[in-house]
């Protein structure tokens, strides 16, 4: 025979042989019983109810499984009646397994999926599947009871296309919904699974990619395995087609279900965080830019401890530009360093920012990073050492010292030159060598949850300083001021200065001041003791006509509500006493305001006082003068009067002493207009207080002295009488 023959000839008894053996197959499978089988062993594993339709085997051209319309029931109350469903199933299948009763999968795909992952108010997740203890043994199909051995099932590699995932969390009150374009895991069978999934949400693209070692053993145990899973995770997201970012997790895992026994590491860099809203759209990440990470932390429970720990055993963060809600107005990081090598080791930072459109640094340490996260994640009231350099063209800082636990102390030395944002009423504010050295406490842990609510009127809630601040110099406007001082006191959202100086040559302040934060509104109140300053600072300020020159003695009590000078001007009350002695009254700035009545009165360019006194109840709308006196060796001044804040509107009544001869007359006067155009008139109504005074003085009789009284009533400013 020849060799054409037999080979032709084998070739047909291997075709019959194999076409027989097929046909033996397809009659010998019980597709029902294999169809109850499965849908009871998923039951019993998962506690959830499998459904598909049209299971069909096909063993031509090559053995492959089919079917259609796959559903997964949901979580009891769950709302959506399935968790898993899928139009179509293709699972190619190892034919020769089916002699030893195991359905092998080389692959399964599913097609055109919907997953609805879902927690609801209580915390029940319908990703959390759990055994049906319920299904017994007899409660198994009746197929199985002719069967001497359960059919096992082995799979490969299997591939989802076209997965549509919403996420719906009722107890955070977040959802979420991804698209992916294609998820595949591959070598299910051996000890390293690989994953590599494409997906997108919103305008967001990304790719995971990665394997994962002892993926069974740790899908089938809730407690720790021996040893641990190795991973690595390759995560690169895109927007508009651009690659923005790529993270690299990798490390070690005990266990999957309660997340403990891990060691990763985590590298990557990110060019924006706010990107990742496209990803991730209720997490608001702020907007971070350029973001450089390098960390890595394991979990540091044991027997002793079982809880889950997070040890940082590296930290190691580059950013650009930082814009975040919880920064007041006007600032700005620009970049930002924190790098610690290793646990024991300093937290470097190095920040570069933005304040008000000047740039600033800080340069320093905030402790070993063990005491750090010892503070952040323990909860432990431990202390935080800070030291460093904050410097600006503005300003100057230098902190040291520790923040929080039994005994905290910390000294600041701080310079600030041209700082006028919310003091641009005074000018500008100079001061070099303002020190503090007391307590700083803190209450520890800082969370994320407390960071959300700082908000643009930053508020220190946790924070407690007493201690004393002083400088050499300070410049506020045009004026120099080389004695500074204050008892400074912070506690309960409460600011207080007592024993407050600011003195130069000229003048002296002295006073106590308290600001608080408890309110809706901030309060501010302010008591002056006997101070001293100039005239002409008054004069100055609201362009006053220059009436007397000479040192001024002030007090009284002020009090106002809001956050600045614009709003503390606004709401300003209190009641204030002024006086002065041995100054000069300059004749041309008097004139300017009585006009007419000065031709009464003995003028000349400058005259000597004896004193001038006032005392005034200050109102938001209003200012009311219950005395106002100016006595010369020649002639006194007596008055009262209001003047109207917005309208900068004058209505003062005086009735002068005249002491020239032996008989004198003049008439009350009434000064009316505004500050820049004042007028006068002679008040002839003798029923009103200010009525005609005839004076019948001669040179023998003593002159009254109404400084002695003006002058006590000046110094209790809190007995102005109310306006009538």
């Amino acid at each position: 025979m020849s060799k054409k023959k037999v080979i032709l000839g084998s070739f047909g008894v291997l075709a019959c042989l194999v076409g027989g053996s097929l046909f033996a197959v397809n009659h010998f499978v019980d597709r029902k019983m294999i169809l109850d089988q499965l849908y009871s062993n998923i039951e019993k594993q998962t506690g959830r109810k499998l459904a598909l339709q049209n299971l069909d085997i096909h063993f031509f051209p090559w053995p492959e499984i089919h079917a259609s319309n796959i559903t997964l029931s949901n979580m009891p109350g769950g709302k959506n009646p399935h968790f898993i469903t899928a139009e179509n199933l293709e699972a190619d299948l190892n034919l020769w397994s089916l002699w030893q009763r195991t359905i092998h999968f080389k692959s399964i795909k599913l097609s055109n999926v919907q997953i609805h992952l879902e927690r609801n108010a209580q915390g029940q997740k319908n990703w959390d599947l759990q055994p049906n203890e319920t299904i017994k043994k007899t409660d198994q199909p009746a197929a199985q009871h002719f069967t001497h051995r359960k059919w096992g099932w082995q799979f490969n590699n299997v591939k989802l296309e076209n997965v549509e995932c919403w996420y719906d969390d009722a107890l955070n009150k977040k959802n979420a919904h991804l698209f992916f374009e294609q998820a595949e895991l591959n070598q299910l069978e051996t000890d390293k699974v690989r994953f590599n999934i494409n997906g997108s949400h919103h305008r967001a693209k990304f790719t995971i990619a990665g394997r994962i070692s002892h993926l069974t053993e740790l899908l089938e145990n809730d407690d720790t395995i021996t040893p641990p899973a190795k991973f690595q995770v390759n995560l690169t997201e895109y927007v508009r087609n651009q690659n923005i970012g790529n993270l690299r997790i990798s490390g070690t895992l005990k266990s999957l279900v309660k997340a403990k026994g891990y060691d990763i590491i985590v590298r990557g860099t990110i060019l924006n965080l706010n990107d990742l809203n496209h990803l991730f759209p209720h997490a608001h990440l702020p907007s971070i830019e350029n973001i450089t990470l390098n960390t890595s932390f394991r979990d540091i429970s044991n027997a002793n401890d079982p809880q889950g720990k997070p040890q940082i055993d590296l930290l190691q963060l580059h950013t650009g530009k930082v814009n975040a809600a919880i920064f007041p107005d006007d600032f700005q990081l620009i970049s930002t360093e924190i790098v610690a090598n290793d646990l024991n080791a300093d937290v470097n930072t190095q920040i570069v920012g933005q304040l008000y459109g000047k740039m600033f640094r800080w340069s320093g340490n905030i402790g070993q990073l063990k005491t750090l996260q010892d503070n952040i994640l323990f909860k432990t009231d431990g202390n935080l050492p800070i030291s460093g350099k904050l410097s600006s063209a503005n300003y100057n800082l230098k902190l040291d010292g520790t923040i929080g636990g039994k005994d905290p102390s910390l000294s600041t030395e701080l310079s600030l030159l041209n700082y006028n944002k919310y003091f641009n009423n005074f000018g500008n504010l100079n001061a070099q060598n303002i020190l503090y050295s007391g307590k700083l406490i803190a209450s520890f842990p800082l969370t994320l949850a407390s960071l959300e609510n700082i908000n643009k009127n930053f508020i220190l809630n946790n924070i407690i300083i007493n201690g004393k601040l002083f400088s050499n110099n300070i410049k506020i406007d045009q004026n120099n001021f080389n004695n500074f001082s204050s008892n400074l006191d912070w506690k309960n959202r409460e600011l207080s200065l007592t024993q407050l100086q600011l003195a130069n040559k000229q003048s002296n302040f002295k006073g106590n001041v308290h600001y608080s934060l408890k309110q809706v509104t901030p309060e501010l109140d302010v008591r002056i003791v006997s101070s001293s300053f100039p005239m002409k600072w008054i004069e100055d300020y609201f362009s006053v006509a220059n009436i007397y020159t000479g040192q001024i003695t002030v007090l009284g009590s002020l009090t106002a509500t809001g956050n600045n000078w614009q709003e503390w001007e606004k709401t300003l009350t209190g009641k204030i006493g002024l006086f002065g002695t041995d100054g000069i009254l300059e004749a041309e700035g008097l004139k300017h305001y009585i006009g007419q009545a000065a031709a009464t009165l003995p003028l000349k360019k400058s005259l000597s006082t004896q004193c001038i006194a006032l005392r005034a109840q200050i109102n938001p709308n209003d200012l009311f003068l219950d005395t106002i006196t100016v006595q010369t060796n020649q002639f006194a001044l007596n008055g009262q009067g209001t003047f109207d804040i917005p309208e900068q509107k004058m209505n003062l009544h005086f009735i002068p002493d005249i002491r020239l001869g032996a008989i004198s007359a003049s008439a009350p006067i009434r000064i009316g207009g505004t500050l820049l155009k004042p007028y006068t008139t002679f008040d002839m109504n003798k029923k009103r207080v200010f009525s005609l005074n005839i004076n019948a003085l001669n040179q023998s009789q003593p002159a009254t002295n109404y400084c002695q009284g003006a002058i006590e009533k000046a110094k209790n400013p809190l007995g102005v009488l109310q306006k009538k």
